[in-house]
């Protein structure tokens, strides 16, 4: 019994690290406080105007948002919540191909304005359509893989949700599940649940993290998944498997 709770310690440490990790979100708007921080931006599309994330607490710890995959019918959207960036008139935001991260897919090129929303889809031969709602216009790209993570280039640096392809090893991206509640995006009229398919992600668009505040752009990603990061995987089957071996020892006992 004692070499089970050894190893649910172990496996418990591993992830407590990994939370450790996670990059702190400044509760202090930018431009010398004159822009809403995280948390105001969330309640702000909250109904109540209180949103029941804690944005300086419950955003996912890096690696846990670095890749991820779209909803069972491998088709995903992404709505503008807000962009306030100095860059935001050259920003790029899109995702990458998780086999190749050079190879991306722009989704929002330069300034796009608060609801803008564009839709993502992978067809059986991986190949992505994305669509434009507001000018109603399609590109296609091929991907490797169906996984993907999200960058966003300031024209000099790409930034991506995976910190460990970024030059400055900064986590630029900081990712919010649901906890249930209802929320009104920019260009709606109502206010839906925010579903357990749905994130809000905020970016840090400048080099080393700039004043890490993260919301620099803002959006809603829906029908998406976080890929679970293998190593975690691997220790927690590691665990379990311990388990077994000890409890069919103890049956042979």
């Amino acid at each position: 019994m004692k070499r089970v709770a050894v190893i649910l310690t172990g496996t418990a440490l591993f992830l407590s690290t990994a939370n450790a990790m996670a990059t702190t979100v400044a509760q202090s708007g930018g431009g010398n406080g004159s822009e809403w921080n995280m948390q105001q931006i969330l309640d702000g599309i909250t109904e109540g105007g209180t949103s029941r994330v804690n944005a300086f607490e419950d955003f996912f710890r890096d690696p846990g948002d670095a890749l991820w995959t779209t909803g069972g019918t491998g088709s995903s959207s992404a709505t503008m919540i807000l962009e306030i960036a100095g860059n935001s008139s050259i920003n790029s935001f899109g995702i990458y191909d998780a086999s190749n991260k050079g190879n991306k897919a722009p989704l929002f090129n330069g300034y796009a304005g608060e609801g803008t929303k564009v839709g993502f889809s992978f067809d059986e031969n991986l190949r992505l359509t994305v669509a434009n709602y507001t000018e109603q216009s399609f590109a296609n790209y091929s991907f490797g893989s169906g996984t993907f993570g999200f960058y966003l280039d300031n024209g000099s640096e790409t930034f991506y949700s995976d910190t460990s392809n970024n030059v400055d090893g900064f986590d630029h991206m900081v990712a919010y599940a649901s906890q249930g509640g209802q929320v009104r995006l920019p260009g709606s009229s109502t206010y839906t649940p925010w579903l357990q398919n749905e994130y809000v992600l905020g970016f840090e668009d400048t080099f080393g993290g700039g004043d890490s505040d993260y919301n620099d752009l803002v959006l809603m990603v829906e029908s998406v998944a976080p890929v679970p990061e293998p190593g975690t995987l691997v220790l927690l089957g590691a665990g379990f498997f311990s388990l077994a071996v000890c409890a069919k020892r103890r049956k042979s006992a």
